[in-house]
């Protein structure tokens, strides 16, 4: 996520300020990458809406059959995925988790952008008082590490899955409002910006209709980088204890789970970080093709 947002931020990304067909960008085939971060994530989507439904949800057990080996380890057919340490498939395991993970990554990387742009367009847009007081609240909330903010939240409140979106928020909007802000700024002075001024468009007309949809690409972009350090985030902050409560079931969880038994069963702990590292990797593949996409310039 760093990488892509200093990318953004630093101006070699820079936003479309034509609007004439020849400045648009032509739509081709996905690359061979592309492709392949686009398949994970549909399979990660896909196991995430339908696979609770081919799976009966419950918790229990039995310890007859606990940690057997996966399939390619020498396992069977009834546990593709093996067992835990308490006889539960761990297949099953895998795909009720990733509803919860999916689902927290998606929401507080929505909350952290609706936040993160509004706040940069202001920025950007603004002059003064305004961009500096904004500017030194971005400073300040870059400054605080995620997980001290984990701590003090979950000491406050406890542990739950709104609280882990509100960290996660408070973490990932200085991300959005850093880039929009600097391509707001670049905007600001355009002709077109100009020419709805002198016709009477308000602030928020000029923002929402000329501003945003040229700062959108970048938007794009750094949602799907942001996304996979989320899914990162909600399971480091889960495996410290800060996270979900441990009623919920997440990779996280998982992962910290089996974090015992790495020598007698690893694929207790390693599968459920597999399917953790395949969606950012379908993720930052699907950010790099649109990225390249977006900001390519055609001759």
């Amino acid at each position: 996520m760093t990488t892509l947002a200093s990318t953004l931020a630093s101006g070699d990304a820079r936003p479309r300020t034509d609007a004439s067909p020849r400045a648009a960008h032509r739509w081709r085939r996905p690359p061979a990458r592309a492709l392949v971060g686009l398949s994970l994530l549909a399979t990660l989507i896909a196991t995430a809406l339908l696979g609770p439904l081919a799976v009966d949800g419950s918790s229990s057990g039995v310890l007859s059959e606990r940690l057997h080996a996966p399939l390619l380890a020498g396992g069977s057919l009834d546990h593709p995925l093996g067992t835990d340490n308490l006889g539960r498939d761990l297949l099953d395991r895998i795909i009720l988790a990733a509803r919860a993970s999916l689902l927290i990554a998606v929401a507080a990387t929505v909350l952290a952008g609706v936040v993160g742009v509004t706040l940069g367009l202001v920025a950007g847009f603004g002059s003064g008082w305004v961009d500096v007081a904004l500017t030194w609240l971005m400073d300040t909330q870059q400054a605080l590490p995620f997980v001290v903010i984990a701590i003090g939240l979950v000491a406050v409140r406890g542990q739950s899955v709104a609280n882990v979106v509100v960290v996660l928020t408070l973490t990932g909007w200085v991300s959005y409002a850093r880039v929009v802000r600097l391509a707001t700024a670049s905007l600001r002075r355009a002709d077109f910006v100009d020419a709805a001024r002198v016709g009477g468009a308000s602030i928020a007309r000029i923002l929402a209709r000329h501003i945003l949809p040229n700062v959108a690409p970048s938007v794009v972009v750094l949602t799907t980088q942001l996304a996979g350090s989320m899914l990162v985030y909600e399971a480091g902050l889960t495996f410290l204890g800060l996270g979900v409560p441990s009623g919920t079931l997440t990779w996280g969880g998982l992962i910290a789970d089996g974090r015992v038994l790495l020598l007698p069963a690893w694929w207790v702990s390693t599968l459920p970080g597999v399917a953790l590292v395949s969606a950012v990797l379908g993720l930052s593949l699907v950010g790099d093709w649109l990225n390249d996409t977006l900001f390519r310039n055609d001759s």
